[in-house]
């Protein structure tokens, strides 16, 4: 079929153009991008490898795809124009302010509830332009209305999606070699249902993704950011439910198979740091990909082995296109496959999901306690009168925070050590005066959202060398007798 041909053609135009920015993206662009970077306390550590390929990804997919809206293919009847007008344009302004928002995050750090927020906007937004799931269907019922429900939980797809592929984004290649296999079963389902259109769209967006996984796999040259992650998430949501939503405006539950891994994660993710008593939107080191590389695999071979756990779902979702009769079982066995992984993995909440939860109601309390003294620090300082007496106070409140290691520094002399600098992760530097305090934080301690311990960890600071300064005398040289010290509590 002809069609065939302009789909080949869309798929390498943005395979070779993505490739092209890409490499400009890191031969020329790269020192401004970096240079704009601001550091902040979630970067737990510092790679060489540039995070900006998000910028080549979306803007190869946008030219190519304003190529195709522009060249008379309509003719042979496969024009992109045969789609919703609305709905393209939501597509392609909902993609450049889900860029935008992630590139902004990348260069700058947004705080968590603002980037929520931008998410929620783009929820908004692709609804206003047609995207809400009215209606549902599944294997054990014809047809459910959401009825009221249909925008917020059409948002909820939206906004969670974007945020499970770039919670997802913590391997070499996992993130787009995922994506890739999602937007290939999308793009076959697309073509069994007769949306050709919609097909060539998908095309032209596999090219991109193809062309940066070239440069994102194990080694990776670049790292697509939240750039990327945010741009591909608000694509892959929207499209989801463009390509399953039938003649009647009812979506099928097939996008919950296409996008399991992705979807598994985020949702055990909000889970366990709910039960942790911390946000959800907290960064830990307990994903899918985390868990397999505790178990002795290889950064390749944990992304080779979700990247065929994805097949495998998006496997079942064909199955359950082809054989109707049998979607109950392929669902059921969905299920399953869940629970085999996770048992697999060893999460508590499968293996003992009693006790796991059970146990947390300590966590809670320190997390609340360690929060509540941070607002109050120069109070519970003011109980102490005398230099031992703070610091054991400053000790108190590390321990709650997980900070195992800091040091203390007054006129370039170091006075006082404690813990163990091996074992810290990054050491985060705060200076006033004649003083510095040096917090090692170990990988352990981001068991709170880092943006809001580095604002604790700010004031803590603060009234530290503020009591510290009342020292500054000839107390001072009860430091240097406490030097090398490993506890004072």
């Amino acid at each position: 079929m002809d069609y065939w041909k302009f789909l080949l053609s869309g798929g390498l135009a943005s395979l070779l153009l993505g490739s092209l920015l890409i490499m400009m993206v890191l031969h020329r662009f790269l020192p401004f991008l970096i240079s704009k970077k601001k550091i902040s306390l979630r970067d737990q550590h510092q790679e060489a490898t540039p995070r900006f390929g998000g910028v080549a990804l979306s803007w190869s997919f946008w030219i190519v795809l304003i190529l195709f809206i522009l060249l008379p293919f309509e003719e042979r009847g496969i024009g992109i124009e045969a789609l919703s007008s609305d709905r393209l344009i939501g597509l392609v302004i909902g993609s450049m302010i889900a860029w935008g928002l992630g590139l902004a995050d990348d260069l700058w750090t947004i705080r968590a509830r603002w980037k929520l927020l931008g998410q929620i906007g783009l929820g908004i937004l692709a609804v206003y332009f047609g995207f809400t799931i009215e209606s549902i269907e599944g294997p054990f019922f014809q047809k459910l209305d959401l009825g009221f429900w249909a925008i917020p939980l059409s948002i909820l797809w939206i906004v969670g999606i974007i945020n499970a592929l770039n919670l997802i984004d913590g391997l070499d290649g996992l993130a787009s070699g995922i994506t890739l296999v999602i937007l290939i079963t999308l793009s076959w389902l697309a073509h069994e249902m007769g949306k050709i259109e919609l097909m060539l769209l998908m095309v032209v967006l596999i090219g991109s993704v193809v062309s940066f996984l070239s440069f994102n796999r194990p080694p990776a040259s670049i790292f697509m950011g939240d750039s990327g992650s945010y741009f591909l998430g608000y694509l892959v949501a929207i499209l989801s439910i463009w390509v399953c939503e039938k003649s009647t405006g009812t979506v099928s539950l097939f996008p919950l198979l296409i996008l399991a891994v992705p979807i598994i994660d985020t949702t055990f993710s909000i889970f366990r740091r709910f039960l942790k008593g911390i946000p959800f939107y907290s960064a830990d080191k307990d994903h899918l990909h985390h868990r397999l590389l505790s178990k002795g695999l290889t950064p390749t071979q944990a992304v080779f082995i979700l990247s065929g756990i994805s097949i495998i779902y998006g496997s079942l979702a064909l199955s359950a296109h082809y054989f109707p009769e049998f979607q109950s079982y392929v669902y059921l066995s969905g299920i399953g496959l869940i629970w085999v992984l996770l048992y697999f993995l060893e999460y508590d909440v499968i293996r003992r999901p009693v006790s796991s939860i059970r146990g947390q109601s300590d966590l809670r309390q320190r997390r609340d306690l360690m929060i509540a003294l941070a607002e109050q620090m120069d109070h519970f300082f003011s109980k102490d009168n005398d230099l031992s007496s703070t610091l054991s106070s400053f000790n108190y409140w590390c321990g709650l925070a997980g900070i195992s290691q800091y040091q203390i520094i007054f006129q370039n002399k170091n006075y006082y050590n404690y813990g163990n600098v091996v074992d810290s992760l990054r050491i985060i530097i705060y200076k006033i005066q004649n003083w510095e305090i040096h917090l090692g934080l170990p990988r352990e301690s981001w068991s709170i959202d880092s943006d809001i311990k580095g604002d604790l960890m700010e004031k803590v600071f603060h009234a530290l060398v503020r009591k510290l300064l009342e020292f500054e005398s000839s107390k001072i040289v009860d430091i240097q007798h406490r030097r090398d010290s490993s506890s004072l509590a």
